[in-house]
């Protein structure tokens, strides 16, 4: 299979037999509040933990973004043309309990009318047939949290609280006021090795304390140990109202270091598993074995810099699982074996890119040594595509943590630059991706895979943490002309139809409708 393509024969291989999705499948899209809705960080609006980066031009102004909150229905409608059933978005915690002050640390009250919007929009995603997924913490918290959050293990009193009210009103008012079942889908927090690692790490995200590695283990224990407060939170409210229980999750970015990602999603099904205590750590190492057998058999091209990668990934795994060991994460795997749940995760969220950690770096280039700008990562319009790991992935995914699988966010980017699409290096475009990368997932669907949803990333443009020039939307956004949604994406091209006739041909259509949407312009 050549890059951007599939062959006849590839096609005929897997569906042939009359392999299809089915009915059930969840198919959808997504985005986060802080980068869609706008109307955060401005004047006179509620501030978030990255508005001094705003002020102080270290990130660009959010400003409207794609101007979500005001304009969802548009979003929905687009989505539910292309015959999807799930819209994934986020709450802004920032906007459901505001502080409007820079240094103002007082805890405010709760917002009753953004509560009532967001059951709105909730309420508004069902009536376009969509049924809403909702994420509690997508990289963002209120600016009176101070910058360092997640370093402080009393905060996680304030976010428990947060979560109880969020999800009693919400799903209070879509029982009362909208006559619709509770909300059955909640992420508890997204990527939160990303959040830490950017954040304490790399430097990537906004903080005052740190840079370094204590900050860095702190900040990550204190967000999973946040899962697991949420995880029991909902579960006991939807038991207390007598609601049909939801799913919980958390979503987390597929890494090549076993340490960072697949560890923590058997760390919370460990209990359930049957793996005691004593035993959790040299259950981890072996696991961990297994996993890098995994990504041995996963094909790369890149020749010396792909040996130079895997190096570096090696040395990593096992300085996180051999030097730093269980005590990395001691205070999460205590509060796991402390639970009252055998089980911490109803299905494993994958966020997949490029999962392979050396390919993220270079060299500086000597125009960046002679402004003394040295450049030491790529940026997300270089990301490396790999269809085939996305297929080993979800395959080992599916067998190791023994639960379903659903595919949060998936996609790819591009460069805007003074209003101009710039074409990838790489010569890939969205709808030849989605075309393979879906492919492939259905290759791994038949082979085994307990893959029950796929979310695209992202419905539109979005504001991507400090910039609008990556650009994911299936559908691009004019910032200039008031956020006007286009009818293709940035670069000009139809990858919502794409995406719609794919899923289409997927769910129950003919060979000859299959050919067609994998084959077809």
């Amino acid at each position: 299979m050549e890059h951007g393509m599939l062959a006849r024969r590839d096609i005929e291989e897997t569906f042939s037999d009359g392999f299809r999705f089915g009915e059930n499948f969840s198919w959808g899209v997504g985005n986060s509040a802080y980068q869609a809705e706008g109307g955060i960080n401005g004047p006179g609006e509620p501030l978030n933990n990255w508005a001094p980066w705003e002020a102080s031009g270290k990130a660009e102004r959010t400003g409207g973004a794609a101007r979500f909150y005001d304009r969802y229905g548009e979003d929905f409608e687009n989505t539910s043309k292309m015959g999807l059933s799930h819209f994934r978005m986020s709450l802004e915690w920032a906007r459901v309990q505001p502080s409007f002050a820079m240094g103002e640390r007082v805890v405010p009250e709760f917002d009753r009318e953004v509560i009532e919007h967001y059951a709105q929009m909730a309420n508004a995603a069902r009536e376009n047939g969509l049924e809403p997924v909702l994420t509690l913490h997508h990289f963002t918290h209120p600016m009176w949290l101070g910058a360092d959050m997640w370093l402080e293990r009393d905060n996680l009193e304030l976010f428990e609280n947060y979560v109880r009210f969020v999800v009693e009103e919400i799903n209070s008012l879509l029982v009362s006021r909208y006559g619709t079942p509770p909300i059955s889908i909640w992420e508890t927090t997204n990527e939160p090795t990303v959040v830490s690692s950017s954040t304490y790490l790399f430097r990537a995200f906004p903080a005052q304390r740190g840079p370094g590695l204590k900050q860095f283990i702190e900040a990550l224990n204190n967000q999973l140990i946040a899962h697991i407060i949420a995880y029991e939170r909902i579960n006991e409210i939807y038991e207390k109202n007598g609601w049909t229980r939801p799913m919980v999750t958390l979503a987390n970015v597929s890494l090549s270091l076993y340490w960072m990602d697949l560890a923590i999603f058997e760390i919370l099904l460990a209990r359930g598993a049957g793996v005691g205590r004593e035993g959790l750590y040299y259950y981890l190492l072996s696991r961990s074995s297994e996993f890098h057998r995994m990504l041995s058999q996963i094909p790369q091209s890149g020749g010396a810099k792909v040996k130079v990668g895997r190096g570096i990934e090696n040395f990593l795994d096992w300085l996180i699982g051999r030097v730093l060991g269980e005590g990395l994460f001691s205070p999460f795997i205590s509060r796991v074996y402390s639970s009252t749940f055998d089980r911490l995760i109803d299905f494993v969220s994958m966020d997949f890119y490029d999962p392979f950690i050396g390919h993220y770096w270079k060299l500086p280039t000597l125009e960046e040594m002679r402004e003394l700008k040295p450049k030491f990562d790529i940026y997300p319009w270089e990301w490396i595509q790999n269809p085939p790991a996305f297929r080993q992935f979800l395959k080992y995914y599916s067998a190791s943590a023994g639960v379903p699988i659903h595919v949060f966010e998936n996609g790819i980017c591009n460069c805007m630059k003074g209003g101009r699409a710039l074409p990838r290096k790489d010569g890939w475009e969205r709808p030849e991706y989605l075309k393979v990368f879906l492919f492939e997932m259905a290759r791994a669907k038949k082979e085994g895979a307990k893959v029950e949803g796929y979310f695209h990333w992202a419905i539109t443009d979005n504001y991507e943490w400090g910039s609008f020039d990556p650009r994911f939307g299936l559908f691009g956004i004019e910032y200039e002309n008031d956020s006007r949604r286009m009818k293709s994406d940035s670069m000009g091209r139809d990858a919502s139809g794409t995406y719609a006739r794919v899923v289409d041909s997927l769910t129950n259509g003919s060979m000859k409708e299959i050919e067609r949407a994998f084959l077809g312009p």
